[in-house]
Parts: structure tokens; C-alpha cells; sequence
């Protein structure tokens, strides 16, 4: 709905002068007459909008029906703002729910293989297992570690020359470094 008082540039408790003054003051401002030939039609419409707003703030029973229903539609306006406002906010906290039961469920599931918590017992066992296949490794005898180890190095010259011809070859690097 039109606020005719801001149309006018007036308050809402204006008196018939001021209207009155202000209506002549922008019906002279914005008159299609006084603006360039291709402003004509938008200064034709802002002038119809002053009239408007003049013809009803300017009869008493117009304005008290118009102050009225912008009463009505205000408190209605208000109504739904408030109500969206608190629509949002539910939204918002039925997210952080959803998220904290979510992070809630990782950590209190224990058989989750995905997330471990930490502590002191799992960091011992950990390390312990490191050690076990340390000393297994030092266990092999002199030949089978001698073997891994040149099956090691094999391993990471044939993909060191890999890595060069495929970087050297357009193609091939391309297709996998795109």
C-alpha cells in the first residue's frame, strides 16, 4: 500500500496547510511540463502519485479511512515480520540441533571405526604396536631384509622414471596433471 505521506514528504500529523504547501511545492517540482521530453513519462507518473496522495490526505474522511486501513496494514506488516523473524530463528536452531546430534552420535559411538578417541590407553597400544613391528622386522634374517630393502629401492626408481617420462610426455602429462 502507498504511504501518501511519504509521498508528500510530510509527517503523519500534518495539518491541511503543510499538505497543502507541500502538495504545491512538488506538484511545481515534478510537473511534466517543466522536465526534458525524455523524462516526461516518469515525471507524469510521480506527478499522478502526488495528486494522488492530495486528493485523499486532503479530504477528512478520505484521510481518517486512509489513516485506518495504513494502521491496519502497518500492525499486519509488523505481524509478519515478527512471525518470519521467528521462523528464521527456529530454522536456525533446528540446524545447530541436527548438527549436535550428529557430531554427537561420532563421539558417542565407541564402534565407529572412523573417530577414535583420543587417550591415553589407545596412544600406548599405538605405540607399543609400532614396536612389535620394529622388532619383527629386526627378527628377519640378514637375506630377507636385504631383499626388501632392494625390492624398496626397485620400487622407487621404477616410479621416479615413470614419473619423468610422464612429465616429459605432453600427452601423458596432460592427462594426468590437467
Amino acid at each position: 500500500m502507498k504511504n501518501y505521506y511519504e509521498i508528500l514528504e510530510v509527517s503523519e500529523n500534518a495539518s491541511q496547510e503543510v499538505i497543502e504547501r507541500a502538495y504545491k511545492v512538488l506538484a511545481k517540482k515534478y510537473h511534466p511540463d517543466t522536465w526534458p521530453q525524455d523524462k516526461t513519462y516518469w515525471a507524469e507518473n510521480k506527478f499522478k502519485e502526488i495528486t494522488e496522495a492530495y486528493e485523499v490526505l486532503s479530504n477528512n474522511e478520505k484521510r481518517k479511512n486512509y489513516d485506518l486501513k495504513i494502521e491496519l496494514n502497518t500492525s499486519l506488516d509488523e505481524k509478519y515480520n515478527n512471525l518470519y523473524s521467528e521462523h528464521e530463528m527456529l530454522k536456525q536452531e533446528i540446524n545447530n540441533i541436527k548438527i549436535k546430534n550428529e557430531s554427537n552420535k561420532y563421539i558417542n559411538n565407541k564402534h565407529n571405526d572412523n573417530f577414535v578417541k583420543p587417550n591415553s590407553s589407545y596412544f600406548k597400544s599405538y605405540i607399543s604396536r609400532i614396536g612389535t613391528v620394529i622388532r619383527n622386522e629386526t627378527q628377519k634374517p640378514t637375506e630377507e631384509r636385504s631383499r626388501d630393502f632392494k625390492a624398496l629401492i626397485l620400487t622407487i626408481i621404477i616410479i621416479s622414471i615413470l614419473l619423468f617420462v610422464f612429465w616429459k610426455v605432453p600427452f601423458l602429462h596432460n592427462l594426468l596433471f590437467p
